[in-house]
This record gives structure tokens, C-alpha cells and sequence, in this order.
């Protein structure tokens, strides 16, 4: 099952949007400083605004519900002026997608509205503030509208977050009293690569008045003078030109027009080095310096010190191996500094002694997690009384987790994960943390010695204790928790049952891990009560039941090694789900032709149970299955029948693996032409018959065949042995989905596959046990 990485803290991002905030709300109120008209709206506009709701082709939230009757002043997103009527602002901004943009960045956007812009925006002459970000208005060869450049008497623009592509359009330029402009192009993390593109970036000097500049993922890479052009908008306040591919010039400009800039976000930018006289180290105005995922290793200069107004710096993802402590020093408004993923390699408390003690009192949140820091925390600790974040993941520290990290009474967020730490951890340690919503201590040596009767004072949203001792009984103090969204207490030493309480906690979660304890219980006939549930994963435990119903949002469920019975239900719910691993159970019945219905399905394991009779035939109407499938797992059952004809229309398929069943007759001959990518082909001890087919050969991505223990008679085809991907360790022939599978750790012998790290190619063939009537052809 794929690992659930903690997205960024609720805290780190109210720090960074803090000014944003201010500044859109600042706007909003000089674009839109009147109260709604009563009177009715100008016919005209509203007929624009029609055609407009006409070119939207889905409405998932069913935000033009309100657009009906002759006032369209009255409609859900549309404000007029009170003192002229016209339509002065136009806000249909998919706030879902900016909710959980957690979420919708690895998914397609399912409740954005998807459609056009209507050009009969243009209309809209008294137009001020216009917000369309979040929703999917754009999409491959759809650039930014040119006609949006007409809207001349805009204050606020934002296209963020469209799928928008090409070139933005230089006519935005003709907006010359815009206030704000959000172009940012991070719509979607599977489409990491930047969309849109601006050639010449001149006509940002029309903008004078621009306070708020928002161009991530924008391919600024043509643009040599982009440092000239900005440095030109005097009235900037907030600057974002997160990963936008910019180049730096060769001679830094020593002075900065920007004397009124507060927030400056040049992240991902690739710039390896800092010049002392880069032009925004003198901007003695900036609170917050975001100079993540640069890769800078040297120190950082002198200048920096002169930053005084700093409130919040962001240096993570840099290979930084220190920083003097007299840079810091005068830094006594800092309140939010995050350095992970660095190399620091220094002990914490000579490390944490270093950073300047005049902010000790005021700092919010600390993130050095992936800085290769060791010894123990300091006691002293508790006097950064403001702490609400402090995030020491993946490092070498070591010890007991002190006490006094209980007087932390604002934290809200605290991860200790992938350490040394040993030791206990207390109803001392967690008493006083009211405010604690997020809690990671897995992957230490800590035991949780928690009464039964304890009442915590704290809500959890986010709960982690993998490898953490909590039992043999379980955790009687997680019955409180019923607002928890991550749970995660796999491999905690539990041998207990499931208790009945447990379902009303998890049914808000969205990833649940309770694998590889000895929970046993029954599991109840329906799960859909977890409407939010994303991932689910119990495996290695003790449960029994059928395979409940599922929820309709689950991606991912691990339900293998336990005691399920019964047979799969004719349609178990889940119709999204990505993976579903069922093996080792003792599940009975044949596979039901729901399964053809799963248009998502990746990975498909039931093996090592008792299923048995013919694989399900996916006809014309069932056969989604086909169009997604990676791996199906199916060895160790008692299913019969042909070689399965529906693989025929699986052309993703990596990993085949129907060993130890009682499949028969011969092998197809359209493995090669129908199954390009196939790298793991696994049939032995079954019935097959016939020769082994000379297209194998073509199959330039095979890895490992096992067809041992079958009735195939004839010769080898010589080229088989001689694949590329079987002679040699190339990375790029080598699908990452098989690197999870269990593939057999001696491929001499007739052991079911054992669990091993596989993270190279297998460079072997092996064909054994097969009744050969002639040499290697």
C-alpha cells in the first residue's frame, strides 16, 4: 500500500497566507465598498452574465442556482453598486478546491465547474473584482481569454488554479488599475510542469498600481529582465514567483524600488547560489522570504541580518550546513522558520542556542525535520511559550522525550517521527496540550503508558503511532477522538478486540492504518458510514466477516492477512478504488463480475484464498477494468478455466501472476502485441498446455517468467533468455509498481512469494520444471 505523507501543517500555511489574506481582503474593500442594489440590474448585464452561465457545461455545486428572475443584483456570486446598478463584481471561486486542495491536486478537480469563459464578459464595462480560481475553465490549447484584457476597469483578477495553457496574453496589460492579479498555475500535482508561459513580460509596467503579483508555475524562463521589470512596480506587496524557471542575471542590481513589499515567494526557482548584493536583501519591508527548493549550500550573507521586519523565513528543501548565529541575531520578530530537508547536521541544542534569543518568546513554528540533527531536545525547550508547530521528523535524535514539552500549551501541531527516541511517553507529556490537533510519534522506541481512565484535553485531527507501544489492550483514550481524520496505529503491539466504539471514531476518517497488530473482531456488513474514507488498511490482524460494503470514495483497501470468509458480495460499493488487496483470507465463491466495473482499479490482489471456478467474462458493458489495470494477483486460489481473454484488452498490465491454480489450455499468442508493458509473468503449477509462444520475445519490458509445474512441451525460443530487460539492470525498462509486489526470494524453489525489498531489476530468467520435447531453438 502506497505511504500517506503528512501534507503541510495547518499552521505553516496560515503563516504564509496571513498577509495574503490582509491584502485580498484590503482590495475587496477598495473594489467593492457598497452594498448590493435593490433595484434591479441593467438588462444588459444581465444578459452577459447568462451567456456566461451558458458556456459553463457543469455545475457540480450548483452555484448558478440562485441565477434566475430579472435582478441579477440578487444572484449568488454577482454584486452590484448601490449608487449605478452596474455589475461590479463577478466572484464564482470553487472554494472546495482551495479547502482541500490537498486532495483535488492529486485528483481531477470533481466539484470545480467545467466549461468556457464566454466572451460576453466584455460587457461587463463597471467590472471590478472577477474571481473564477479553482475551477476547470481551461485545459489543453485553452490560453488565458485576450478579451479579458478589455475589463478595463478591473481591480481584481484571479485566473489561479484553471488548467489554463500557452501564453498568457500581454493585453492583461491594458488592466491598468488592477490592484490584484493571480495568475498561479498549480492546478494539478500530476501535471508538475508549467502550463503557461509569457515571452515578454513588459506589459507588467502598465500595471503601476499592483499590490499583489501572483505568477507560480508561469514559465518566466525567456525573460532576462524580469528583476528590472518588477523592480519597477513600486506598489508591490506581495510577490510570488514560486517555481517559474527564472534566470538570474549575471550582475545582481544593488538597489530595490521595492520599499513597500512585505511578502517575496521565490521558491523552486533553481538558483544555487545568494550574492550578497542580490536586490531584495536590502528590502528592509519584507516579513516573510520564502527561498524554498533552491538548493543553495553556501551561508547565507551578511545582509540578511538587516531584515529586521522578518517574521517568517522558509529555507527548506536547500543543502545548507548551517547558519551563523550572528545572521540571525537581530531577527527578533521571528516567529516562523523552517529549515527541513538541510543538512545542519549539528546538535539541537547548540543548534537551537544559536538562533536568536530575543524570538525565543514570540516563535510559532519550527520545522527542522530531515536536517540530520542529534542529541536530545533541551529542557529549555519550554521557554519558546509560543510555540504552536514544532516538527523535528527524520532525524538522529535520541533519548527520552522531555516532559517540559508539555508546557508547550499552545502546540498545536507536534511531530517526533523517525527518530531514536526511547522512553515513555506520559499523561505529563500531553495534560496540558489543549490545543493539540496533530500528533506523530511513530518510528521511535517510545512507549505510550496512558491509564485507562485518562481523559485527554486535546481533539486530534491527525493521530500517528506506528511502531509505537500502545498496547496489548487497546487505546481506551483514543475513544474521545471522534473528529480524527489520519489514524495510524499500525504495528503498536495491540492484541485486542476491536471494540465497538472504535466505528464511530474512524467514521470521519480519511486514512485509517491499524495493520500488523493481533486486533481480532468482527467486521461490521457495511463501512459506507466512512464517507470520507480515502485509504483504509488492516492488514496482518485478526479479523473475521465477509467483505463489508465500502465507501464510494475509497481508493485504496488492505484487508489481507486476516480471517475474512465467505464470498465477495455481487457488488461491494468502492466504485473508484485504485487498490484493493485481499490475499491471505479464506474468501470462497467465484470472483464477482463487479470487478469489471472498477474503472480505476490498479491493483487487484486475491491470492492465497479459496476462490475458485472461472474467471468473470468482462463484456462490452463490464469491461472498465480493462482499461486500468496494473497487477492481478491471483496464485494460491482454485480457479479454472483458460488463460483469462479479457487480459487481452488490458494494455497497462504489469504483473500476471496466476500461479498454483488450475488454469489450462495453451498460452495466447497476443501476450506481446496486447500486453506491451508486461515485466512479471507467474504461472506456475497449473494445466497450461502447448509451446511456449515465440512472441514472448517481443515483450522488450519481461523480467521474470516462472511457467514451472505446467504441461508445456516444445523448445525455448532462444531469444527469450537475451531481453534486454532480463540481461541487464536498466532503471528506465523497470515499472516502479512491481517493486512493491512480492516476488519470490530464490527463484529456485516452489515457495509462494516472499516478502523483499526489490529495488533493482531482476536480471534473471527462470523456466523450470517444464516437459521439453526439443533443445533451445
Amino acid at each position: 500500500m502506497a505511504t500517506f505523507a503528512a501534507p503541510v501543517s495547518s499552521m505553516d500555511a496560515a503563516a504564509a497566507l496571513c498577509l495574503v489574506l490582509i491584502l485580498s481582503t484590503t482590495t475587496t474593500s477598495l473594489v467593492y465598498a457598497q452594498e448590493t442594489n435593490n433595484g434591479g440590474c441593467i438588462t444588459d448585464e444581465r444578459g452577459a452574465l447568462l451567456s456566461f452561465r451558458a458556456g459553463i457545461r457543469s455545475d457540480p455545486q450548483n452555484l448558478f442556482s440562485s441565477w434566475n428572475g430579472q435582478d441579477c443584483c440578487q444572484w449568488s456570486g454577482v454584486r452590484c453598486s448601490n449608487r449605478t446598478g452596474h455589475v461590479v463584481k463577478l466572484d464564482v471561486r470553487n472554494d472546495l478546491f482551495f479547502d482541500d486542495i490537498y486532495r483535488n491536486w492529486y485528483s481531477e478537480n470533481s466539484h470545480g465547474m467545467r466549461g468556457n469563459i464566454s466572451s460576453s464578459l466584455v460587457a461587463l464595462h463597471h467590472l471590478e473584482y472577477l474571481d473564477l480560481s479553482g475551477n476547470y475553465l481551461g485545459g489543453v490549447d485553452v490560453p488565458i481569454p485576450r478579451f479579458l484584457g478589455s475589463l478595463q476597469s478591473l481591480r481584481y483578477l484571479n485566473l489561479s488554479c484553471m488548467d489554463f495553457h500557452g501564453k498568457v496574453p500581454p493585453q492583461l496589460g491594458n488592466l491598468s488599475r488592477l490592484l490584484y492579479l493571480d495568475l498561479n498555475n498549480n492546478w494539478n500535482l500530476n501535471s508538475y510542469g508549467m502550463m503557461l508561459h509569457i515571452e515578454d513580460i513588459s506589459w507588467l509596467l502598465r500595471l503601476s498600481l499592483l499590490r499583489f503579483l501572483d505568477m507560480t508555475s508561469v514559465n518566466l524562463s525567456a525573460i532576462g529582465n524580469w528583476v528590472q521589470v518588477v523592480n519597477m512596480l513600486y506598489n508591490l506587496r506581495v510577490l510570488r514567483l514560486r517555481r517559474c524557471g527564472l534566470v538570474f542575471p549575471q550582475t545582481p542590481m544593488v538597489r530595490s524600488n521595492l520599499t513597500s513589499l512585505k511578502m517575496l515567494d521565490l521558491s523552486d526557482t533553481g538558483f544555487h547560489t545568494i550574492n550578497p548584493t542580490y536586490w531584495f536583501w536590502d528590502v528592509g519591508t519584507i516579513r516573510h522570504l520564502d527561498l524554498t527548493n533552491n538548493e543553495i549550500a553556501e551561508a547565507f550573507p551578511d545582509a540578511m541580518g538587516n531584515m529586521t521586519s522578518l517574521e517568517v523565513l522558509r529555507l527548506g528543501g536547500n543543502h545548507l550546513t548551517s547558519i551563523k548565529p550572528e545572521v540571525l541575531g537581530n531577527l527578533c520578530n521571528l516567529r516562523v522558520l523552517t529549515l527541513w530537508s538541510n543538512l545542519i547536521n549539528q546538535d539541537i541544542s547548540q543548534f537551537l542556542e544559536g538562533l536568536p534569543h530575543c524570538a525565543w518568546s514570540k516563535m510559532e513554528l519550527l520545522d527542522m525535520s530531515c536536517t540530520n540533527v542529534t542529541g536530545e531536545i533541551p529542557r529549555w525547550i519550554n521557554q519558546w511559550t509560543d510555540l504552536s508547530t514544532l516538527q523535528l521528523s527524520s532525524n538522529r535524535l535520541e533519548g527520552s522525550v522531555p516532559s517540559e514539552i508539555g508546557m508547550l500549551v499552545n502546540l498545536k501541531l507536534l511531530y517526533l517521527d523517525g527518530n531514536y527516541f526511547n522512553g515513555s511517553i506520559s499523561e505529563e507529556h500531553l495534560d496540558s496540550l489543549v490545543n493539540l490537533e496533530e500528533l506523530d510519534l511513530s518510528y521511535n522506541s517510545l512507549h505510550l503508558k496512558i491509564s485507562s481512565n485518562w481523559i485527554p484535553p486535546f481533539k486530534l485531527r491527525r493521530a500517528y503511532f506506528p511502531r509505537c507501544k500502545m498496547g496489548p489492550h487497546f487505546p481506551l483514550w483514543l475513544k474521545g477522538q471522534k473528529g480524527v481524520v489520519y489514524l495510524d496505529i499500525s504495528d503498536a503491539g495491540i492484541v485486542d478486540n476491536l471494540p465497538d466504539w472504535f466505528w464511530s471514531v474512524v467514521s470521519n476518517v480519511q486514512y485509517l492504518n491499524i495493520s500488523f497488530n493481533q486486533i481480532s473482531g468482527r467486521l461490521p456488513r457495511t463501512l459506507e458510514f466512512m464517507s470520507s474514507a480515502v485509504i483504509v488498511d488492516m492488514n496482518s490482524n485478526n479479523l473475521t466477516g465477509i467483505l463489508p460494503l465500502l465507501p464510494r470514495q475509497l481508493a485504496e483497501l488492505d484487508i489481507s492477512r486476516n480471517s475474512l470468509s465467505g464470498p465477495l458480495p455481487r457488488n461491494f460499493g468502492a466504485p473508484f478504488v485504485e487498490e484493493l488487496l485481499l490475499s491471505e483470507n479464506s474468501i470462497n465463491g467465484t470472483i464477482p463480475t463487479y470487478i469489471c466495473q472498477l474503472q480505476s482499479l490498479l491493483v487487484l490482489d486475491l491470492a492465497k484464498n479459496l476462490l475458485a471456478g472461472h474467471l468473470p467474462v468482462c463484456s462490452e458493458e463490464t469491461k472498465e477494468l480493462n482499461r486500468s489495470i496494473r497487477a492481478l494477483v491471483l496464485y494460491e486460489n482454485n480457479l479454472s478455466g483458460e488463460f483469462p481473454s479479457f487480459l487481452e484488452s488490458c494494455s497497462k498490465l504489469v504483473l500476471h501472476d496466476l500461479a498454483h491454480n488450475n488454469f489450462a489450455g495453451e498460452l495466447p499468442t497476443w501476450l506481446a502485441n496486447k500486453l506491451p508493458d508486461l515485466s512479471y509473468l507467474r504461472l506456475r503449477q497449473n494445466k497450461f498446455s502447448g509451446s511456449i509462444p515465440g512472441q514472448l520475445t517481443q515483450l522488450e519490458h519481461l523480467q521474470y517468467v516462472d511457467l514451472a509445474d505446467n504441461r508445456i512441451s516444445g523448445s525455448i525460443p532462444h531469444a527469450l533468455v537475451n531481453l534486454k530487460a532480463m540481461i541487464q539492470e536498466d532503471q528506465t525498462l523497470w515499472n516502479p509498481l512491481v517493486w512493491s509486489y512480492e516476488r519470490p526470494a530464490n527463484p529456485d524453489t516452489n515457495d509462494s512469494p516472499k516478502y523483499e525489498d526489490c529495488t533493482v531489476c531482476i536480471d534473471y530468467f527462470k523456466v523450470v520444471y517444464i516437459v521439453l520435447d526439443g533443445g533451445v531453438v
